[in-house]
């Protein structure tokens, strides 16, 4: 997904975000400001959002001498979650069809997005999925080509969340036979879940460590998302699923690929043809020339 300039101003609320989120004082935040400010006005703004955010973020860590800003937040939710799971674990079992209850609930968990979202209600979020539709419902799609997978990956986004996506992993375990893979990030990125916040969600304990890892920015040997390696984890499972709107930003040329997110920030909405606040499970495949035409994008 190509950055728009309100991508650039969403980064300024990020870095302040992120510096509050750290305890730093007043002083601290404003030179985080400033310093972003001068790096965002330098950065290259014709790329995808989360690749003018790596390097924000990076600074925010370095200019306040904090690993993870976020990670009392991260606690936070990934208690919040677990505490949810046995309740929502007998509802996919009762679901007429667990594999797609599992997905509204794993996509509604995507509202734990501290880039996009200073406050949100998780308990609310999840009420609603085990009631409301996707907006955008690839499921019949996707449902046949995991009938016949060998092997899935997923793209895992928020700490907390991923526990959610441990619950649908549990449930297309439990109906189909296949090899399963999560890719976190190498290093903490806003609340993204990392090989720790993994293994805090349980993700050890149904059996898919040891995982992938995308480059944060920080860990050279980690690849990066445009990375030849990162492309053949792609075309090495039959299924991948992306979960949230960071991993949508960064893999939406990659056809073939589900997104199974909330749509929160408007120009994501807008580039998915939905309203923020809609769930989306959505098969990427490129535009034909009708399509283009009737969108008035031809």
């Amino acid at each position: 997904m190509q950055s728009t300039l309100d991508c650039v101003t969403c980064m300024l609320e990020q870095a302040l975000r992120a510096a509050r989120a750290a305890g730093a004082a007043y002083e601290d935040q404003e030179r985080v400001l400033r310093t972003v400010m001068r790096d965002l006005a330098r950065a290259d703004w014709g790329g995808t959002p989360i690749d003018i955010a790596m390097p924000v973020h990076r600074s925010v860590r370095r200019l306040l001498g904090v690993d993870d800003p976020f990670s009392a937040q991260k606690r936070k939710a990934t208690a919040q979650a677990l505490a949810a799971l046995p309740r929502l674990r007998r509802a996919v079992e009762a679901a007429e069809d667990p594999v797609h209850l599992a997905l509204r609930i794993s996509a509604a968990g995507n509202i734990i997005d501290l880039g996009a979202l200073e406050r949100y209600d998780l308990d609310a979020a999840l009420e609603r999925a085990l009631e409301v539709p996707f907006v955008v419902d690839d499921y019949a799609a996707l449902r046949r080509e995991l009938e016949s997978a060998r092997s899935m990956l997923l793209f895992a986004d928020n700490a907390g969340e991923i526990v959610f996506d441990r619950l649908l992993l549990e449930t297309v375990r439990s109906t189909w036979e296949l090899d399963v893979a999560v890719c976190v990030k190498s290093g903490p990125f806003i609340n993204d879940a990392t090989r720790h916040d993994a293994v805090a969600a349980g993700l050890d304990q149904i059996g898919v460590l040891p995982l992938l890892e995308v480059s944060n920015g920080d860990d050279a040997t980690a690849p990066a998302y445009g990375s030849a390696e990162v492309r053949n984890w792609l075309h090495e499972h039959d299924v991948v699923i992306a979960k949230g709107q960071g991993n949508y930003e960064a893999l939406s040329e990659e056809y073939g690929t589900y997104f199974v997110l909330m749509a929160k920030c408007p120009r994501v909405a807008e580039a998915l043809a939905v309203d923020t606040g809609d769930l989306i499970l959505k098969r990427n495949a490129p535009v034909t020339h009708a399509q283009a035409l009737e969108t008035g994008r031809g």
